[in-house]
C-alpha cells in the first residue's frame, strides 16, 4: 500500500529530524536524505501506478505490465524503508527483542526481516521477475533441465 509507505517514510523522517552525528541531525546529511527522498519517489510512483491500475479496471481494460509490477515494487520498497529506519538508527538498529534500548519496540528489525522473508521466500521475487518477463515482456521462458540430468545430493 503506497500510503502506508508514505506513512512509513514520514515515521523515518521523524528519526532522521532526532537522530544526530557530530552535531548534524541526519536529515542534514545528504546521503541519508537522498536515500529517503528516493524512497518516496518510488512511493509516489507506486501511488500514481495504482491509480492507473484503478482507471484500467473501471474501463474494464488490462492493467498490462502495471498490474505485474505491483507485488514487485511493493514488497522491495517496504524492505528498503526497514532498511533506511536500522540504517539511521545508527548501533540502536542492530537491536532487537528485549534490550532496553530499542526504538519503536523493534518495529523497524521486524519489518525488515519479515519483508525480507517475502522477498526471498518461496522466491516469490524471482518468480514475480520471470512473469514480468514472459507475460509483460513476451521473452522466453527460462530453460528447464533435461529429464534426468539432475542429480540430488
Amino acid at each position: 500500500d503506497p500510503d502506508a509507505a508514505l506513512s512509513r517514510l514520514s515515521q523515518v523522517a521523524d528519526i532522521m529530524q532526532k537522530e544526530q552525528v557530530d552535531g548534524e541531525t541526519l536529515m542534514d546529511n545528504h546521503l541519508f536524505r537522498d536515500r529517503l527522498l528516493q524512497l518516496q519517489g518510488e512511493a509516489y510512483a507506486m501511488k500514481m501506478n495504482g491509480m492507473r491500475l484503478t482507471t484500467a479496471a473501471s474501463e474494464k481494460k488490462s492493467a498490462g505490465m502495471a498490474g505485474l509490477l505491483v507485488k514487485l515494487q511493493g514488497c522491495e520498497l517496504n524492505h528498503q524503508i526497514a532498511e533506511l529506519a536500522i540504517d539511521v538508527m545508527g548501533e540502536y538498529g542492530m537491536l532487537f527483542e528485549d534490550s532496553p534500548f530499542i526504538r519503536d519496540k523493534g518495529m523497524w528489525q521486524t519489518a525488515y526481516m519479515f519483508d525480507l522473508g517475502l522477498i526471498i521466500g518461496g522466491g516469490s521475487a524471482q518468480i514475480q521477475k520471470n512473469i514480468i518477463s514472459e507475460r509483460g515482456l513476451g521473452m522466453p521462458r527460462e530453460p528447464k533441465p533435461a529429464p534426468g540430468t539432475f542429480k540430488a545430493n
